[in-house]
C-alpha cells in the first residue's frame, strides 16, 4: 500500500514539473513591428489596411502609393500602364 501511495506523489510530482515546463500555447509578442497610434494605409488594391512601416511604398506618377504586398504593387502598376 505505502509502495502505490508513493507511486502517486512522484507522478504527480514529475506531472507538475512537466507541466511547469512546457510553453505556453499563446505566446503575447513583446515587440511588435508597428507601434500603437501609428497610421493605417488602405492598400488601393485588396482594399485592406496596413500599419504604414509594413507597407511598400512605390512612387507612381509622382505619387507615393502604399501596398499590403508586392504582388499588389505589381496589379496596380500593370493597370495604371
Amino acid at each position: 500500500m505505502r509502495q502505490i501511495i508513493i507511486l502517486i506523489l512522484l507522478s504527480l510530482i514529475i506531472y507538475i514539473v512537466k507541466k511547469s515546463f512546457r510553453q505556453p500555447l499563446y505566446t503575447k509578442k513583446e515587440n511588435p513591428k508597428w507601434q500603437a497610434g501609428e497610421n493605417m494605409i488602405k492598400d488601393p488594391v485588396c482594399n485592406i489596411y496596413i500599419p504604414e512601416s509594413e507597407a511598400v511604398k512605390k512612387v507612381i506618377g509622382g505619387k507615393t502609393v502604399f501596398f499590403c504586398s508586392n504582388e499588389c504593387a505589381d496589379k496596380f502598376e500593370k493597370f495604371e500602364q
